[in-house]
């Protein structure tokens, strides 16, 4: 019986797990075995000099320390506040711009501005940082309450802001621009307030990829090291303890715990950001 050939344009169904393969097999080597590695190592049971037999002592002691609570406790404080801070800038900039693309007037130069934190390293945005709130910088020389405000909470907080701006904008512009522009020229026809439609179409339909954005952009600024390196002197986030572990005293156990808590940590509020978001988008739709 002669083979039929596939009819032109249409693709030639296979495996699906086929084509996640390559993705696959990165993940595995780069992040499965790793992390087998670490959460071994943070249990005793790794290899020398982690290999001690299998115990809890090192997530006991990270838990009994009063410095590692402090610096969880700062570090989710930290990447949540000011992701939720960036939220309240980015809903009406991707907003405008999800206009000015269907109307074909996106500025090529804003979108540069806007996404340059996300090519910077954390090292350099705390070089910003200084520059501009250091002891010397440029804005505490102009008034003295901003002398030395980077390396304060505060300072961390607006330094993590400029750091997850990007990674909030860049998700959300795509989401905004799915939302039919009808519906709020609908509302508005009908005459309700700009307020009022913000508030009752279209942030209802932006909500849930609100959610799993925040979610992810949290776990980034919780893995961040470079930012909060530069600026460690007031304020110390997790990554400087798992840090501290390796580099005095090459501590490998207690540094491998410390990376476990701060990995748990940061899978947490993905994972919650879109089962959050996952709910919404039900309720929303129902």
């Amino acid at each position: 019986m002669p083979v039929r050939a596939p009819a032109r344009g249409r693709a030639v169904p296979g495996p699906a797990w086929l084509a996640a393969l390559p993705a696959l097999i990165v993940i595995g080597l780069f992040s499965v075995h790793p992390v087998m590695v670490m959460v071994a190592g943070s249990l005793g049971v790794g290899r020398p000099p982690a290999d001690e037999g299998l115990t809890l002592d090192h997530y006991t002691r990270a838990f009994g320390s009063e410095t590692v609570r402090s610096a969880l406790l700062d570090s989710v404080l930290i990447a949540g506040g000011s992701v939720l801070l960036v939220l309240l800038v980015a809903v009406p900039v991707v907003l405008r711009q999800a206009d000015d693309d269907r109307h074909g007037r996106g500025g090529v130069a804003t979108d540069v501005l806007l996404t340059l934190p996300i090519a910077l390293p954390g090292i350099i945005i705390g070089f910003f940082a200084i520059v501009l709130t250091g002891r010397t910088g440029l804005l505490g020389l102009a008034w003295g309450g901003f002398s030395g405000l980077a390396y304060t909470f505060s300072g961390l907080l607006v330094a993590y802001m400029y750091f997850s701006l990007p990674r909030v904008l860049g998700p959300l512009r795509g989401a905004a621009a799915t939302l039919d522009p009808a519906l709020t020229e609908s509302a508005r026809t009908l005459g309700a307030s700009r307020t009022r439609v913000f508030t009752t179409v279209t942030l209802p339909l932006l909500l849930p990829a609100l959610i799993e954005t925040s979610g992810t952009a949290i776990a980034v600024a919780l893995g961040g090291y470079g930012t909060v390196a530069t600026l460690s002197e007031g304020v110390r986030l997790l990554p400087l303890n798992v840090a501290n572990e390796l580099t005095t005293g090459y501590r490998l156990a207690d540094s491998s715990a410390l990376a476990v808590i701060l990995a748990v940590t940061a899978v947490l509020a993905l994972v919650l950001g879109r089962a959050l978001s996952r709910l919404v988008r039900r309720a929303v739709a129902a």
